[in-house]
């Protein structure tokens, strides 16, 4: 996993710890898991702050420079800022695609 906003992503990682949510954990090994689930097609996947607090954006990047899936890894808080749409609104952090 390579991380373009790394102050934006120690800022996520101590209000997950401090409110001892384990949804972002969650998100991110879901998303590591997706860069060495097929031997065939390695990716690597990038995160890019997003507009949302404590949200990023992904990309999943192969190494020609093809894109796989692109999407967000959204933080749903109190209030929720996020602008996305949930059908069970829930709080912490999903990914959307």
């Amino acid at each position: 996993m390579k991380i373009f906003c790394q102050e934006w992503y120690d800022e996520a990682m101590k209000h997950a710890k401090e409110t001892n949510d384990p949804t972002l954990q969650e998100c991110l090994d879901r998303l590591k898991s997706w860069e060495t689930n097929n031997p065939d097609h390695p990716c690597e996947i990038e995160l890019h702050r997003d507009f949302a607090p404590l949200s990023f954006l992904f990309v999943q990047r192969y190494p020609d420079g093809r894109e796989g899936i692109v999407g967000g890894l959204v933080y749903h808080g109190t209030p929720d800022e996020s602008m996305c749409v949930q059908l069970v609104p829930t709080k912490g952090w999903q990914t959307h695609t």
